[in-house]
């Protein structure tokens, strides 16, 4: 089944309705010739529909490759993923891409801003990989710029903007695609407390119109503000 079969199918789902993530048993291992490296195991967690996790842990614990199963941009060695209620190991990489593209953004600690474009350019890039969006990818990049306050630097390069101004860009660019998720790896660790408030803010009115969000952070007094607060440890899920 193709991810375009998927989205109108009308069979149902099997995971509990209100779970837009759902991660069961799941296990990633890191292999090479010689070494076997266990980043993830017996995770079992259910991320709700409209819910602000965040995810907290000891670097290396496995929080960033959480994140990327949850992404899909990685897959686990054992168990099973569900996102937005379809069984992950059922698709191919093009289709896995697509609802990437489609159904989540991704907002990183470093901003990944291309300097030789504007920041509108840069806001505009995921949208060069839909079909259909034609016309209306410029409007969507200002509409989103518009949403982080950003309105008036628009037509400025990367090397322009402030840290805080660069981090508001790379959100932009996450949700200019109204993604149902969003996922956020330290997206406030190169910030100072004043600028990562600021984010947290911005992330905090995504959540207030229903958007799905998971945060890794080191932070407890950002972790604090999430309704949900997920621990690991050597690559566990404790709490």
């Amino acid at each position: 089944m193709t991810y375009s079969e998927a989205a109108t199918a009308t069979t149902a789902v099997t995971e509990p309705r209100d779970a837009i993530i759902r991660l069961a048993g799941v296990e990633k291992v890191y292999r090479t010739d010689k070494i076997e490296t266990l980043a993830l195991t017996s995770i079992n967690l259910d991320v709700r529909r409209g819910e602000f996790i965040s995810v907290m842990g000891p670097s290396g614990c496995g929080k960033s490759t959480l994140l990327n199963l949850m992404g899909l941009l990685d897959s686990p060695t054992q168990g099973s993923l569900h996102v937005c209620g379809r069984a992950i190991r059922a698709y191919g990489d093009r289709d896995l891409a697509r609802m990437r593209n489609e159904q989540i953004g991704f907002i990183f600690q470093v901003f990944h801003l291309i300097n030789d474009l504007s920041i509108l350019d840069n806001v505009e890039i995921p949208l060069l990989y839909r079909s259909g969006a034609g016309r209306g990818r410029r409007q969507a990049a200002r509409e989103a710029l518009a949403r982080v306050g950003l309105a008036s630097r628009m037509h400025h390069y990367p090397s322009q903007l402030s840290g805080g101004q660069q981090q508001r860009a790379a959100i932009a660019r996450a949700i200019v695609g109204r993604p149902r998720i969003l996922l956020a790896d330290e997206p406030t660790g190169n910030l100072d407390s004043q600028m990562g408030s600021e984010i947290m803010e911005i992330l905090e009115a995504f959540h207030a119109d229903g958007t799905t969000i998971v945060m890794v952070t080191h932070e407890a007094r950002l972790a604090e503000r999430t309704e949900r607060i997920v621990r690991l440890f050597d690559g566990r899920q404790v709490s």
